[in-house]
């Protein structure tokens, strides 16, 4: 029999349901919360009808805490259940992916469907949702238009996976959005995906950046000293030259065709500076402000091959981290003696590893370097809307333009599997066809001809 107890202007319904293997009860509660002008009698008549429901659905098995669970109750419970502690075997997500779902859940989907309770989740909720993703003004960063379909698409899973985790839970029989039945509508035509990358002469020009001193030229100008008295200063001009460390980093992401956390969390021991094989097994990330070292993102290792101009310049950069670590004495921060390899191949001036953000400015900073003081004109500008990951495109374009097929390349740039490869640079392989024109072509000329 169930048991009503008020509590200010709401009413505390308690049922029995039974007793656990160690004896003690099963206790369930729900509140029944009158609305606004209601009459005595009326919240006497509507209270009597919320506790027969309510305890007719304990007494039947029906979940009743997910009955009453919000979307925002159940985002905190995964979050916190599913937080990443580093260790690949335990973590049932990556940490980049659990701080992608938290950022859309505190953008995004919270605000808008928080109040929701769970078990009102329909795949209509998710249409209006998008529908209102897609309208001018849903942008948080104030742009106009609205969200990409991609980034849509993406709040979408997310919600649908808590769905998932709370059937997990036992808070929900069956996920709506997984088993809502849809008529077929026959299946549209994947949308080509695009990639940016340097074209072999772009890739000359930013390898000669890499390389050469720039000379960099100051316009005259005034300047105003420790004491407050301005003086002009005339024009001049000043050698720039890129450091060491970063002549090593690019080369090896370009050669290599890494992710830049894979790049960065590169340590000494990784890389054989003799046979130029570098083992990628790790990557590094930043999230929430804080540093993580994680798998990397397909959970696989791999071990890609330099050529001797990298290994070169590699052995430059180790003999020169080695001396810091003398000159710096007690302010390095990092390995010394025997142990030495156990440094981050990119680090900072103190012997830490290099913050994950250092390589995009970096790379831009090149990029400007060279355009405005070596450049001719547009035409034999590095592209200025390049970011590093585009080294990466380079890479493979470069792999594929020169015949090597798709498993190989998908083993070199870390790839689940070959159709990864080839959804991504399907363009590239597409050129090929020509080629095999070509070849048949020629085949069948010698053929006819005999």
């Amino acid at each position: 029999m169930a048991s009503v107890r008020k509590r200010g202007n709401s009413y505390q319904i308690t049922v029995s349901n039974g007793r656990r293997a160690d004896g003690t009860q099963i206790i369930e509660t729900a509140t029944f919360t009158p609305e606004p002008g209601m009459t005595p009698k009326q919240t006497e008549k509507a209270l009597e009808q919320f506790k027969i429901e309510f305890e007719r659905e304990v007494k039947s098995g029906q979940n009743v805490k997910g009955r009453r669970m919000t979307l925002k109750q159940l985002s905190e419970i995964f979050l916190e259940d599913n937080r990443p502690v580093g260790d690949p075997e335990e973590d049932a997500i990556s940490i980049t992916t659990w701080a992608s779902y938290k950022n859309s859940l505190t953008l995004r989907i919270i605000p808008r469907m928080g109040h929701m309770k769970i078990n009102s989740i329909v795949p209509k909720t998710l249409k209006d949702y998008c529908r209102e993703l897609r309208q001018d003004g849903a942008r948080s960063d104030g742009k106009p238009g609205g969200l990409s379909e991609s980034t849509i698409a993406r709040d979408c899973s997310i919600i649908s996976s808590l769905l998932s985790y709370a059937v997990g839970e036992g808070l929900l029989t069956i996920n709506p959005l997984i088993y809502a039945g849809k008529q077929s509508k026959g299946r549209k035509a994947r949308k080509e995906y695009k990639v940016d990358y340097f074209t072999i002469e772009q890739t000359q020009r930013f390898l000669w950046a890499l390389d050469n001193p720039i000379p960099i030229r100051h316009r005259a100008h005034g300047q105003v000293d420790d004491t407050g008295k301005a003086y002009h200063v005339r024009e001049y001009v000043q050698l720039w030259k890129l450091s060491l460390k970063w002549r090593a980093y690019f080369y090896l992401a370009l050669f290599v065709g890494d992710r830049r956390g894979e790049n960065i969390a590169l340590t000494w021991e990784d890389i054989n500076l003799e046979t130029g094989e570098v083992r990628i097994d790790k990557s590094t990330a930043y999230v929430e402000r804080e540093i993580f070292q994680k798998g990397t993102k397909t959970y696989k290792s791999r071990t890609p091959i330099v050529p001797p101009v990298v290994t070169g310049i590699l052995k430059q950069w180790k003999s020169e981290q080695k001396q810091m670590s003398l000159e710096l004495g007690s302010y390095w921060r990092g390995y010394r003696g025997k142990e030495f390899d156990k440094n981050f191949v990119f680090i900072q001036n103190n012997g830490k590893q290099m913050h994950p953000s250092s390589p995009y400015h970096q790379f831009k900073r090149i990029i400007r370097i060279y355009n405005e003081n070596v450049a001719e004109d547009e035409a034999s500008m590095i592209p200025p809307g390049a970011t590093q990951h585009d080294l990466r495109h380079t890479a493979a374009s470069i792999l594929i333009a020169n015949n090597m097929d798709p498993r190989s390349v998908a083993g070199i740039l870390g790839h689940a599997n070959a159709a990864t490869t080839l959804n991504i640079y399907s363009y590239f392989f597409e050129t090929k066809n020509k080629e095999a024109a070509d070849i048949m072509a020629s085949a069948l000329a010698k053929t006819s001809s005999s």
